[in-house]
């Protein structure tokens, strides 16, 4: 056995040198994070109802433009669990407080996100399984303008923004390979458009540019490389009752490097319910995949839970399998 394993990892390496690059980018292996870190990471009360980044205004929000609406401030710290089928477990953890520079008129949101494994999985490559654990570091800053009473846009930086990908040998868990991917440009654009007092338009497009760099033996003296991320959403909320608040959107995503393009898309139904003033209850549709959550809250403060079967199935589920995604987030406003 210890003889099959040397032998697949000589393989490994003798084909890695001679299409170092090529495999960097076929690989792909530092996009995967991107799909449950930052760039689609959502607030806690939107990941029960389907996973929505453009068109709901919550405390901690996706869509910079949100910012521009800011009539108080906010602080909210959330924590992420998404478990794998195939031995993969991360966790994300994310901080965000937001300011008004005016009153609903331009405000600017900090946040920052750092994902890490909590317990190493198999991942499905070109070139057969690998052991594979993963992190992320970001920080972003989302600034809002209101233009008018009914358009507001807003910008989005990510001054740090980068991923460490290790690859082992699935039987003596030996280090074949280390990719680190640092973004050198890239932002993300927002709108909104407010159509009635409780009813919203928007939409989010991300554009990241990353220099990767693979290093340790299957990669030889080294490899570079270039992968593009974007990111474009659109989608559309309304209240349909005194107690019901009902949003559809749709996602686009795509990854590229070096020749290879890879990409998702798909629509988010939900609805939340709010039986009490202090209790709310989410359903929703990721693309086929199941979400639900509860909250209850304040005028001050709220706790909120969301689960997610399968979330972003059809780009990771070849590759990791099916997953199972929990939320926990405390939010304070003042």
């Amino acid at each position: 056995m210890q003889h099959r394993r040397c032998l697949w990892v000589l393989t490994l390496v003798g084909v890695l040198l001679l299409v170092t690059v090529p495999v960097l980018a076929q690989l792909d292996a530092y996009a995967v994070p991107h799909l449950f870190a930052l760039p689609t990471a959502t607030t806690t009360r939107m990941l029960g109802m389907g996973g929505f980044v453009t068109c709901l205004k919550d405390v901690g929000f996706s869509n910079p433009a949100f910012a521009g609406t800011l009539t108080g401030y906010s602080a909210v710290g959330r924590v992420v669990f998404t478990d794998f089928d195939q031995g993969l477990d991360l966790r994300g953890e994310q901080l965000s407080v937001a300011i008004p520079l005016t009153p609903d008129q331009q405000g600017l949101q900090v946040t920052g996100f750092r994902l890490r494994t909590r317990k190493a999985g198999m991942m499905a490559t070109p070139l057969g399984p690998v052991l594979t654990s993963i992190r992320e570091d970001d920080v972003a800053l989302h600034y809002g303008r209101r233009f008018s009473s009914q358009w507001v846009a807003g910008l989005g930086l990510s001054p740090v923004f980068k991923t460490d990908t290790d690859l082992r040998d699935p039987g003596s868990g030996t280090l074949l390979g280390h990719l680190h991917s640092k973004a050198k440009r890239g932002c993300r654009l927002g709108g909104i458009y407010q159509f009635a007092n409780e009813g919203c338009a928007g939409a989010i497009f991300d554009y990241y540019q990353e220099d990767v760099t693979g290093t340790g033996p299957i990669f030889g003296p080294g490899a570079t490389g270039k992968f593009i991320s974007r990111e474009m959403a659109v989608g559309v909320s309304q209240r349909l009752g005194d107690k019901v608040v009902g949003a559809v959107e749709w996602q686009q995503l795509w990854g590229s490097g070096a020749g290879t393009r890879q990409g998702d898309s798909g629509w988010r139904v939900g609805v939340e319910v709010q039986p009490t003033p202090q209790w709310n209850v989410r359903l929703g549709d990721n693309d086929g995949s199941f979400s639900g959550g509860v909250g209850l809250q304040s005028e001050a403060w709220s706790f909120e839970y969301a689960y997610v079967k399968d979330w972003n199935k059809d780009f990771v589920e070849a590759r990791l399998g099916n997953s199972k995604t929990q939320s926990l987030e405390a939010r304070f406003v003042w």
